[in-house]
C-alpha cells in the first residue's frame, strides 16, 4: 500500500510534491560590490532540498485532503523545536519507498497551511482540509 509517513503521521499517498524536480544542489549568493559590480558565489549543497507537499484541486474535487485529527497531529509536531530530524517516508516512482531526514521549512512562509474544504464553525473530527506542508532535507 502506497502511503506517506511524516514522523509517524500517515498522510494521503497522493499529495503532490510540487518541487520534486526543481534543481536545488547548487547554492548561490549574489552581492553588489562598492563599485557596483555583481559578485556571484556558488557552491554545492549537501542538504536543504525543498519538499513541498500539497493537496491538489481539480475543479470542485480535492485530491489528498486530510482530516482534522491528522491536521492537529501535524500542528503538534510543527510546534515543537527539534534537535533531530523528522523521518519522511514517501512512495518511490517505480515501487518501494524513499526515505528523507527532514525539518520544517519556515523561510518560505508558514510550515503548514490549511484551508477547510467546507467551512463550518466549529470544525468537527470528520471535516477535511486542503494542506500545504513545507519541509527541507537536513
Amino acid at each position: 500500500m502506497s502511503r506517506i509517513l511524516l514522523a509517524g503521521i500517515e498522510l494521503p499517498a497522493d499529495l503532490q510534491w510540487r518541487d520534486e524536480f526543481t534543481g536545488w544542489r547548487v547554492g548561490q549568493a549574489v552581492k553588489t560590490s562598492l563599485t557596483g559590480a555583481r559578485i556571484v558565489q556558488e557552491s554545492a549543497l549537501q542538504a536543504g532540498r525543498p519538499i513541498t507537499l500539497q493537496t491538489q484541486r481539480e475543479g470542485a474535487a480535492y485530491i489528498a485532503p486530510v482530516t482534522l485529527a491528522v491536521l492537529r497531529a501535524l500542528q503538534a509536531s510543527e510546534e515543537q523545536p527539534r534537535t533531530s530530524p523528522l523521518s519522511l517516508l514517501m512512495p518511490a516512482h517505480n515501487g518501494g519507498d524513499r526515505s528523507f531526514p527532514v525539518a520544517w521549512r519556515r523561510t518560505d512562509g508558514p510550515a503548514i497551511e490549511a484551508d477547510p474544504i467546507r467551512y463550518a464553525a466549529p470544525a468537527l473530527d470528520g471535516d477535511y482540509f486542503s494542506i500545504t506542508l513545507r519541509l527541507m532535507t537536513v
